[in-house]
């Protein structure tokens, strides 16, 4: 299967980026990204205030887990600007 811009998909995943990023292409990502930082931004809190130490480290893990996430997107659009990952503060 072949998109209307040159893409090629194989067994429903796409080889290569598309050449054009439409406008609700960009929707989707920027609300992806601000998803992926509140998350990590809610279980940081949720793993401060918690007062069990394994939800503790369930909230830290999860948080560190969309902080990845964030970076991973962030590098898929600008690779120059993605930051290394670092905890992130209150």
């Amino acid at each position: 299967m072949q998109l209307q811009t040159g893409t090629q998909i194989s067994g429903g995943v796409m080889q290569q980026p598309p050449e054009i990023v439409t406008t609700k292409d960009l929707s989707y990502i920027e609300d992806a990204l601000s998803w992926e930082l509140l998350a990590a931004k809610k279980f940081a809190m949720y793993a401060q205030v918690a007062q069990e130490q394994g939800i503790r480290d369930l909230c830290d893990r999860l948080s560190k887990m969309h902080q990845t996430h964030y970076q991973k997107l962030l590098r898929h659009l600008d690779p120059a600007k993605a930051m290394p990952s670092q905890p992130l503060s209150q």
